[in-house]
């Protein structure tokens, strides 16, 4: 199921104790929710992509002010990490930079395609 895009304007925020921290809270549709990640607005599209992955293992919500978006994960459903049958997700700076795609062996995909990419261009430049 696609997570929902929300204005935070439309949830009733509150602050919380949990992971020895003080945590951003909402409550949204009868359901409780803390905020795992925040970022600006013009990260959006890799927001959701995000969002959506970790959507697999837990209630999310996304919502959205004017300059930032956040991922809001229910209190009551996410599963302890260790638990997850799904593959890992790479963390979400990593991910937001763009240094880590959502599977963990395309990493070596890239350097073998990198790789072949370099054979190319020195083959062509011999040939010249």
């Amino acid at each position: 199921m696609l997570p929902p895009v929300v204005n935070e304007r439309d949830i009733s925020p509150f602050k919380f104790w949990f992971n020895d921290n003080i945590q951003d809270g909402m409550y949204y549709r009868s359901e409780l929710y803390y905020r795992r990640h925040a970022a600006d607005i013009r990260h959006r599209a890799r927001i959701y992509h995000y969002a959506c992955k970790l959507s697999h293992r837990a209630g999310v919500v996304v919502t959205t002010t004017s300059r930032q978006c956040s991922i809001w994960v229910s209190l009551r459903g996410e599963k302890p990490r260790n638990l997850c049958s799904d593959r890992p997700l790479p963390s979400f700076e990593a991910f937001l930079a763009g240094e880590s795609s959502l599977h963990p062996d395309s990493k070596e995909k890239d350097l073998r395609k990198d790789k072949d990419l370099r054979k190319d261009k020195d083959l062509r430049k011999d040939t010249e």
